[in-house]
């Protein structure tokens, strides 16, 4: 290798850390009904087991954005691919919900090393007009990896025991420590920052995440006083974000209205996603009285579009331009929204499928585009901070749509949890499933509404520098994708 990054080395070593790490993602979801039963827990308590995760991964993504644009990406994410690696290991030797807990917790630190560097690094390799392909093809094995892990998570729980699915991460971390360690040399140099790192806002952002979920899901008795604890922690925040000298909230960029429209995107969209996913499991089995496997095949048609679509969706951004594909997207996503306004109680599979790959398609065709608008608008110097602030994003969007789908269901169909309610009213459960797909179909209208401003707003701007220029507050010097 010479001294310039192979692009397609460091494209294969990120991908294939996005791959595992959403392989162990999505297959814990199964495992959560065995987690449940090893040790004697609630489904409300098991519930922490992935929310703990989400809200720690959620909270250090832009801490670890800023270390990398400090010391260098490149040695921020082979770190995080190594506590990964042992989190995962910590998990599979756990013998009790706290070393479970504690194992899990480790996890997260290092996936937010790699969530929040990953992105940057495959920005800063491939140049402006390849830029989407390359995150096509991250976002493919997002796709890939979320399609794999429901069944793999079944297969390994039908013929062995639940620490196989942490285990199985190890052999595979080690492979990819070892290649980044080969093929990220020359990747994601540092910047040689020396202002002190934001240690205080990182707690302050933890808290405020927890607290919100805490509010949001209902799962608590008297949760919805956490929103006082938001609303006393939100403006301390703020202000010790104001007054710090390198704050995990960069203000100046977050003036820029392509990075905080497309970051907007993101959240609305991915909270629409992530509010209707997390019923769809119960609506199939519960509703539709569907069997398991047969659940679980249909809840791949959504994945497998999403990885299907991204890839291409990269490579015609990097033709017609991002914002021109945002907005046909978005709009396949609302059509599926408004689908399932019109299920029934009886199973109707063609419909549903119709349904599950336009959301797929949606998304996969939305992600490409707008993340590479949103790296492209941070620049390069700062491509670390962007990756991070975007997958802390991303992170959130899981966090409040999960929370609010819990609370939401639970408020509209007067039961905490439809798994093991007693002769539950299909009618009620099917109302509170439509209340939960509306808000989705508003999160995500509002989303079109936001990429239809961005792509008339480019239409009507004088100036279009290029994609690689670093952005800065005003709106006018803004790079275009």
């Amino acid at each position: 290798m010479t001294r310039q990054a192979n692009k397609w080395l460091v494209l294969c070593v990120t991908a294939l850390g996005a791959l595992f790490s959403t392989i162990n993602a999505s297959s814990i979801a199964i495992a959560n009904p065995v987690l449940a039963a090893e040790f004697s827990l609630t489904q409300n308590d098991v519930q922490w087991v992935t929310t703990l995760y989400l809200i720690i991964v959620t909270a250090l993504t832009l801490l670890a954005g800023r270390i990398g644009d400090r010391i260098g990406s490149n040695r921020v994410y082979i770190t995080g691919l190594v506590v990964f690696t042992l989190g995962s290991l910590a998990c599979s030797l756990a013998g009790t919900l706290v070393l479970l807990l504690i194992g899990r917790s480790v996890q997260a630190i290092g996936a937010a090393m790699v969530l929040a560097t990953g992105m940057g690094l495959v920005s800063s390799v491939f140049p402006p007009q390849q830029r989407g392909m390359g995150i096509g093809l991250m976002v493919l094995m997002v796709g890939l990896g979320n399609t794999i892990g429901p069944p793999l998570g079944g297969f390994i729980l039908a013929n062995g025991s639940w620490p196989l699915i942490f285990f199985i991460n190890v052999p595979m971390g080690v492979v990819s420590v070892a290649l980044a360690i080969a093929w990220l040399r020359f990747t994601g140099r540092p910047q040689r920052d020396k202002e002190p790192l934001d240690l205080l806002g990182s707690v302050l952002l933890a808290a405020l995440i927890a607290a919100l979920i805490v509010s949001m899901n209902g799962r608590f008795a008297g949760s919805i006083w956490f929103l006082a604890v938001v609303v006393l922690l939100l403006p301390l925040f703020i202000i010790v974000e104001r007054r710090h000298t390198a704050p995990l909230l960069d203000f100046v960029l977050l003036r820029n209205r392509r990075f905080s429209i497309g970051n907007l995107i993101t959240l609305f969209s991915y909270s629409a996603m992530m509010a209707v996913s997390f019923q769809l499991p119960f609506f199939l089995q519960d509703i539709w009285h569907l069997s398991v496997d047969v659940a679980g095949f249909l809840m791949m048609v959504m994945a497998l579009s999403m990885g299907i679509t991204a890839p291409l969706a990269g490579i015609l951004s990097d033709r017609v331009g991002a914002l021109r594909v945002m907005p046909p997207a978005l709009v396949l996503s609302v059509v599926a929204q408004a689908l399932a306004l019109f299920f029934v109680p009886e199973p109707s599979l063609p419909l549903f499928i119709v349904y599950m790959a336009l959301i797929g398609c949606g998304m996969g065709i939305l992600n490409t585009p707008n993340n590479s608008e949103v790296m492209a608008a941070a620049g390069r110097e700062k491509s670390g901070y962007a990756s991070g602030f975007v997958a802390a994003n991303r992170n959130l969007a899981f966090c409040l749509g999960t929370a609010v789908s819990a609370g939401l269901f639970s408020l509209m169909s007067g039961a905490g949890t439809l798994v093991g309610a007693a002769a539950p009213d299909v009618g009620q459960l099917l109302s509170a499933f439509k209340g939960i797909a509306l808000l989705a179909l508003v999160l995500t209208t509002a989303s079109a509404l936001l990429s239809i401003y961005l792509l008339l707003r480019e239409r009507h701007s004088p100036t279009k520098p290029d994609s690689s220029t670093p952005a800065g507050p005003d709106s006018s010097n803004e790079p275009r994708g």
